[in-house]
């Protein structure tokens, strides 16, 4: 068993798949690109009252980046336990062991 797998073991906490990671990155460089997309670009754009984005059109994206945060946060079990699979290989430091 490696150091790492160990060391995950000693201390209990929430664990995600590497699907579920991999989701929440993506939703992290989304949601940076929207934060990006809503600043304004021009000196007109930054004194005009009316935002350069439809309100609607934000709004759906950020519904849509919710329902991904929802997906991910469902995949998280808690508490978390790191066990060797049947076949005696250890579970990665990233993957939880099913207890159902």
């Amino acid at each position: 068993m490696s150091d790492v797998i160990r060391d995950a073991q000693s201390h209990p906490g929430y664990y995600l798949p590497e699907g579920a990671q991999h989701r929440l990155q993506q939703l992290r460089d989304h949601m940076r690109f929207l934060a990006r997309l809503a600043q304004p670009r021009t000196q007109a754009e930054e004194r005009a009252r009316q935002p350069a984005i439809c309100m609607g059109e934000l709004a759906f994206c950020l519904e849509l980046l919710a329902e991904q945060v929802t997906q991910a946060l469902a995949q998280v079990q808690w508490p978390a336990h790191l066990e060797p699979d049947p076949a005696g290989n250890a579970a990665d430091a990233g993957e939880v062991a099913r207890t159902d």
